[in-house]
């Protein structure tokens, strides 16, 4: 606070002239300095009743609260800082090399320093210039008898006031001077002078009144001394807590990156793994799974810690709070200790004036006596008289000797202070070149830091843009190794599939070139035994008749069997027609089994939309619960920063109380020689009224237990609320995990439907097979009554597709090997023929071999590929890291500079406080106008020109380490903005990649669905054509038994 001489406090409190004031000569009035109304001085403007809720609109009508005449206690609303916006003890009171507070520890904002410095420049600046004012106040340059000591005081009226006093007609005695903000309060040279009864009454009144001033101010040092320390290592516990769960946090994190990577590795080794394709698919949906869950950790780790540092960066500016408090309420308890010295330097040069009038007024007695003669009677009389007044003075000379012994005392502590103030000097000449030093190495690190900043961007960069490149590279590999190993994966599928169809071709084949040599060997047997049999029926026709007789019976009987077949063929399609029946209900069932999945798929899809809409707007309504607690906490702050503000205007108003009633005191001390009679009844008053404050003092710190009580209820409601809002946030995790488990069995179910869908084309096929099959067997029934000849061409047209047959294998044999012309000639042999085909053969599952063996050896380059490549990812991982440490050195650096600047910003705010005391101090001996105080007049003037310059360097010193560390800040910022991108670009090609890896999966699962229906179609084929080759083999048999019979 600034130092006040004035009576701006008096002018607010109550008049009691009639109604509590007292008349000063020239119709002006001294107002009431009694405990009641400096008791409601007190008051803050923001003094007032609340609503319930604690939320109300505090009264400011001040024209109210100065009508009030009576002391009104402190009610339970008053707010729970104003008894804690007081100052410790002196004995609390540290230099910046001596303070026990960690340089860590948070400072007051640099606004309300600055603002508080101006404040007391601007004051200290309104009273340097006391002694060349003083004769503009009250209209004279001299004050005379007439107009009493009260002439001379000056009174701070603040504007509106002056308005409320220019509004109402009201004027001064003195009127306002040159200055702004000052009045005089001089006499009227037509006005009377106050009786003594006044003056004693105003003595003993601001006796009383500095008395519980400085007892209040005594007990509320205690209580503050007694608190701060608390306050201060808890904050420093809590801040130490804070950091371990941030550590904690960091290293869950770093665990989470690791399983991530090892997630990856496995991702990529269960890509490798192509043994099956369902279990692949099982193994790759669950690590996409666990992938997905550990990203969300990932993201709710990152999010806690996001919060943990907004709640370290509240409670830290919540503790830097306190603790500017606490530090202006040092300043203020400084300054008042500084007022009572000049309040007791002025007392003593008072009496020291009072003193040389007594004895020049005992010269001029001895004087006149030489003189005049005629007048020795008269002058016996007044010698009489002053007789009788120096016995009455005598009277209160024990009193004469308290204050001489207070003077003393108050002489000893001024020699003290004067030391303590040359020690202080020294310590800021100390400081100053503490801080030039420390600026010097500040702006050396600064340097350093930023060319090993600057370098290891530049090398991060570089870093990043290679490993873009690579990075860039290695996909393009990968991206054609992919496809080179799907092409080759599908000439492997179509060679085994080729190789296959050739094995059983073969096997046919050969089957079937046995069969033909054989019946061929038979034809020409039959050949021959035709021609001798015609030659016998020649020579025998009688022979033939016989012959054909029996010929007729054996064929009656073949038709006899033949019916029987046909019979059997009936029964078998009636089967076949049975079958067909019965594919057509199971597709029908299968039809239903779908159609009802599918109405619970849409049940299940129906369900899932209503619980997310439900936790959505339980998701909604959490949220505005949570808004509406930080409001509510908005607010509860809001209304502390206004206690806080009405207790500083209480102290301000206490000040200037204080400093009225110093004033007060100079005018009246000459008068208190007067008032030993009513010594006694004064001080058994000014003991009731020590027992009131004291009653006053226990309820005020009742009310501030209280207030702490529900501030801690406050804080635990508060923490409460942030336990449950982790709990919300929990059960949102849960429910998203519900439902990610609700989608991969809404997958499954879509994967059963498929499957069973497959299941129903595949039995459909198989009837369109089977009556494929009837219609096949129909016309073999009718090609058994044709005759031989047809049989003979047909066995002849057989005959020659399967040579063709074997030629077009031998042919695309040749084809897939490659042979050149001069070998792709057929054999004519069929001995060679066979064996060329089977050396081929062997050729190709050799080729097959090969071919297995390069698909392997691309799998390990493909695999070494990408083990490099996480390798490297793995080594930029850790390059970020580094990158992220040294970022947060940075900030630990550029906090640690932060809280030197704010400390040296308080150095000099103390040291400005100390240059506008020494400047009042200054202007009250420019005032007194003492020859003898010249000299140290001009040390002080000197000394406080060099705070000054020190100050202004400070000053500058300090704006162009803000500059910096904005600079710093700026550049710290560009950069995380920077990394941040690149970090959000790799984590979309993460994701590309993935989704690449999903649609080639997806891509295989068909390929591998479509290979599989190939196999079986294949299958299909090969059975039927091994059924007709079976039909045909014992129509051939039929044929030949006939034509042997």
């Amino acid at each position: 606070m600034p130092p006040i001489s004035s009576l701006a406090g008096i002018l607010d409190s109550p008049v009691a002239s009639s109604n509590g004031s007292t008349v000063v000569g020239g119709g002006g009035t001294l107002p009431d300095i009694s405990l009641g109304s400096l008791g409601s001085s007190f008051h803050s403007a923001d003094d007032g009743e609340y609503d319930d809720g604690g939320m109300g609109t505090p009264r400011n009508d001040k024209a109210q609260r100065r009508k009030d005449t009576s002391f009104t206690p402190l009610s339970s609303q008053t707010p729970a800082s104003a008894l804690v916006a007081v100052s410790p003890p002196t004995s609390v009171r540290r230099t910046s090399s001596q303070s026990a507070l960690d340089q860590g520890a948070p400072r007051r904002s640099r606004y309300m320093r600055s603002s508080n410095a101006k404040a007391k420049n601007n004051d200290s600046g309104s009273d340097s210039d006391g002694d060349a004012l003083a004769p503009q106040y009250g209209g004279d340059t001299v004050d005379s008898d007439e107009d009493g000591v009260l002439g001379s005081l000056s009174v701070n009226v603040t504007h509106r006031r002056a308005a409320q006093l220019r509004a109402s007609g009201t004027s001064y005695a003195g009127g306002p001077s040159k200055r702004s903000g000052r009045h005089s309060v001089a006499a009227n040279p037509t006005s009377n002078q106050m009786t003594l009864r006044e003056q004693e009454q105003n003595v003993d009144a601001l006796q009383k009144e500095n008395f519980n001033l400085q007892l209040e101010n005594h007990f509320l040092k205690e209580r503050l001394a007694s608190m701060a320390p608390d306050h201060i290592e808890a904050a420093l516990k809590e801040n130490v807590k804070l950091k371990i769960e941030i550590l904690n946090l960091g290293k869950e994190l770093k665990k989470c990156k690791r399983l991530l990577m090892q997630q990856d590795r496995d991702l990529a080794a269960a890509a490798r793994e192509g043994k099956s394709v369902r279990s692949r698919d099982a193994e790759s949906r669950e690590l996409e799974a666990l992938y997905r869950q550990e990203k969300e950790k990932r993201d709710a780790l990152e999010e806690e810690i996001e919060r943990l540092r907004d709640l370290q960066s509240d409670k830290a500016s919540n503790l830097e709070d306190d603790l500017d408090q606490a530090r202006g309420q040092l300043e203020d308890q400084a300054e008042e200790m500084a007022k009572l010295q000049d309040a007791h330097d002025r007392a003593q040069d008072e009496l020291d004036q009072l003193r040389e009038q007594q004895r020049d007024l005992g010269e001029s007695v001895g004087v006149s006596k030489g003189r005049e003669s005629r007048q020795v009677q008269r002058l016996e009389q007044e010698v009489d008289e002053l007789k009788a007044e120096i016995e009455q003075l005598l009277q209160g000379h024990a009193e004469l000797e308290v204050l001489e012994e207070q003077n003393n005392q108050l002489r000893d502590k001024y020699a003290a202070a004067q030391i303590d103030l040359d020690r202080h000097d020294e310590e800021i000449e100390e400081l100053n070149n503490e801080i030039d030093l420390k600026v010097q190495e500040h702006e050396k690190e600064i340097q350093q830091v930023e060319a090993e900043w600057r370098d290891e961007v530049l090398e991060t960069r570089a870093h990043v843009d290679e490993l873009k490149d690579v990075l860039q590279e290695r996909e393009q590999d990968l991206e054609e190794a992919r496809k080179a190993f799907i092409e080759r994966e599908e000439e492997l599928i179509i060679a085994r599939d080729r190789i296959g169809e050739l094995e059983a071709v073969q096997g046919e084949t050969h089957d079937r070139l046995e069969e033909t040599l054989r019946n061929i060997e038979m034809d020409n047997a039959e050949k021959d035994g035709d021609l001798i049999a015609a030659n016998r029926e020649v020579e025998s026709l009688g022979q033939r008749v016989y012959d054909l007789e029996e010929m007729i019976d054996e064929l009656r009987g073949q038709e006899n069997d033949l019916n029987i077949e046909l019979q059997r063929a009936d029964e078998e399609k009636a089967h076949f027609v049975d079958l067909v029946a019965a594919l057509k209900e199971a597709r029908r069932k299968a039809q239903d089994e779908r159609d009802d999945e599918a109405v619970k798929l849409r049940r299940e899809e129906d369900a899932h939309d209503a619980d997310r809409e439900a936790w959505e707007n339980e998701r909604a309504t959490e949220a505005e619960q949570h808004r509406r607690a930080l409001a509510s906490r908005d607010q509860v702050n809001e209304r502390l920063t206004t206690e806080l503000e009405a207790a500083r205007d209480r102290v301000a108003m206490r000040d200037r109380d204080l400093a009225s009633v110093q004033n007060a005191l100079r005018g009246v001390e000459d008068e208190r020689r007067k008032l030993g009679d009513e010594q006694s009844s004064g001080r058994q008053s000014l003991e009731l009224e020590i027992q009131r404050l004291h009653r006053d003092f226990t309820r005020c710190e009742d009310e501030l237990d209280r207030a702490r009580e529900e501030l801690r209820d406050r804080e635990q409601a508060l923490h409460d609320r942030d336990l449950e809002l982790a709990e919300l946030m929990d059960k949102h995790r849960d429910l998203e995990g519900k439902l990610v488990t609700e989608r991969q069995g809404r997958l499954n179910i879509s994967d059963k439907l498929d499957a069973k869908t497959k299941e129903v084309r595949h039995h459909e096929r198989e009837a369109a097979n089977l009556r494929e099959r009837l219609e096949d067997l129909e016309p073999l029934l009718t090609e058994t009554q044709n005759s031989r000849f047809q049989m003979q061409k047909e066995s002849d047209r057989q005959r020659q597709e399967r040579t063709d047959l074997l030629l077009r294998v031998f042919k695309d044999v040749n084809r897939f090997l490659g042979v050149t012309a001069e070998d792709n000639v057929t054999p004519a042999n069929f001995g060679v023929f066979r064996d060329t085909l089977i050396q081929r053969l062997r050729s190709i599952s050799g080729a097959r071999s090969d071919f297995d063996k390069r698909i392997k050896e691309t799998e390990v380059r493909m695999e070494q590929k990408m083990a490099g490549l996480k390798r490297q990812l793995d080594a930029k991982w850790r390059a970020l890291d580094a990158f992220e440490s040294s970022v947060k050195k940075l900030e630990l650096t550029r906090s640690q500079w932060r809280s030197r600047l704010s400390l040296k910003d308080g150095e000099l705010d103390a040291f400005k406080a100390r240059n506008a005391e020494l400047q009042a101090q200054l202007s009250a001996v420019r005032a007194s106008g003492g020859a003898e105080s010249s000299s140290h007049i001009r040390s002080l003037i000197e000394r406080a020109q060099m705070a000054e310059k020190r100050s202004a360097t400070s000053a500058q010193s300090i704006a162009q380490l803000e500059a910096r560390i904005a600079e710093l800040q700026s550049r710290a910022g560009v950069a995380e903005t920077k990394w941040e991108a690149r970090v959000k670009e790799y984590e979309a090609r993460l994701r590309q990649a993935g989704e690449k890896v999903k649609a080639e999966k997806q891509g295989g699962k068909e390929r591998a669905h479509q290979l599989e229906a190939q196999v079986r179609e294949l299958e299909r084929l090969l059975a039927v054509t091994q059924k007709n080759n079976k039909r045909a083999e014992g129509v051939v048999a039929n044929a030949a038994h006939l034509m042997d019979n």
